[in-house]
């Protein structure tokens, strides 16, 4: 006897689970490969702003005979106590308008200069792989535009010791607030491509910081241009290799660790807690390590198992000494 077949409307039970439990195991390893390939255009966007960056500073020393300081010295009664570099660079930048209304301001501070000069956000100072990118703080206010970028002013207070092989450098301290920490930028810092001994292609100008906490009041931490200079932020410290374990020691912290970061990003409120010395070191989100311009303008990734003497040479612009595979 025939039997007809009946025809099935749709997929069974245990189908159906298997074809959902099919497409979960495709997105899971879809997922990896699209985040991995938005990260990769972060970090070349990152890149191009480092590269703008080197080429503003370039402009700069070839309109004035000379790279911007650091930061200035503060004088009783000056306008503009705690200019830094990011001031002196913006018309650089493309920002000239922002760059006019600041000069034209009369704060005696640049913590006093009207909040629409400070809170204006300046992109090729920032790095989207930081999801707090751009910040606000870091200069005493929770106003004030933070980047991702600061200049390498070396390790601080340190030593040479030639009676080694090779000749190895000990740091003191990674201090910040000195006025010869060993790089290419401090406190009245008025260097030239001539001061840079060790060459140009071996000496780091500028790397990157993260921002801990956005809309938050905090002081000295990287990137934080308006007001928190004497306290470190507009530049990093060599005395610790990228990403390092050991806290930044600021005036005070908008956090003083960020889960997530690499390392933790710790960061130590030093007034607070009664802490000499102010210094940050080169942090980002970068897989593995941080990127950093040099003097002539090139942009390298450098990673954060880096030897150490090697990054403590690359920050000192005329220790004389070979550098070396890093």
């Amino acid at each position: 006897m025939n039997h007809k077949m009946e025809s099935r409307a749709g997929f069974t039970l245990v189908e159906l689970l298997v074809v959902i439990a099919i497409i979960g195991v495709l997105i899971a390893l879809l997922l990896p490969a699209v985040q991995q390939a938005r990260e990769a255009a972060r970090r070349a966007q990152c890149v191009n702003h480092m590269k703008q960056l080197g080429l503003a500073m370039h402009n700069y020393e070839s309109t004035f005979g000379k790279f911007p300081y650091g930061h200035q010295t503060e004088v009783s009664g000056n306008t503009h106590r705690r200019d830094t570099w990011y001031h002196r660079i913006l018309p650089f930048l493309e920002q000239k308008a922002l760059s006019d209304a600041y000069e034209a301001d009369p704060g005696e501070y640049v913590m006093h200069v009207v909040s629409d000069i400070k809170k204006a956000e300046v992109p090729t100072l920032t790095c989207p792989s930081d999801p707090n990118s751009p910040g606000h703080g870091g200069g005493g206010d929770s106003i004030g535009f933070q980047g991702n970028f600061g200049l390498s002013a070396g390790p601080g207070t340190y030593s040479i010791d030639t009676s080694t092989n090779p000749v190895t450098i000990n740091v003191t301290d990674g201090n910040l607030t000195g006025t010869e920490p060993g790089g290419m930028f401090y406190r009245e810092s008025k260097t030239t491509f001539r001061d840079c001994v060790d060459g140009s292609s071996n000496t780091l100008m500028a790397s990157e910081g993260i921002v801990r906490r956005s809309n938050v009041a905090a002081f000295g931490e990287l990137g934080g241009y308006w007001g928190g200079a004497p306290h470190g932020s507009f530049g990093f410290s060599v005395a610790e290799t990228p990403n390092s374990s050991v806290p930044d020691r600021v005036y005070s912290c908008s956090a003083t660790s960020v889960p997530g970061a690499p390392s933790d990003a710790p960061c130590e409120n030093g007034n607070a807690d009664g802490l000499s010395g102010r210094w940050n070191f080169a942090r980002s989100y970068h897989t593995g390590g941080v990127n950093a311009v040099m003097v002539d303008g090139s942009v390298h990734f450098f990673t954060s198992t880096i030897n150490r003497q090697a990054w403590l040479k690359l920050g000192i612009r005329n220790d004389g000494q070979v550098i070396g595979e890093y």
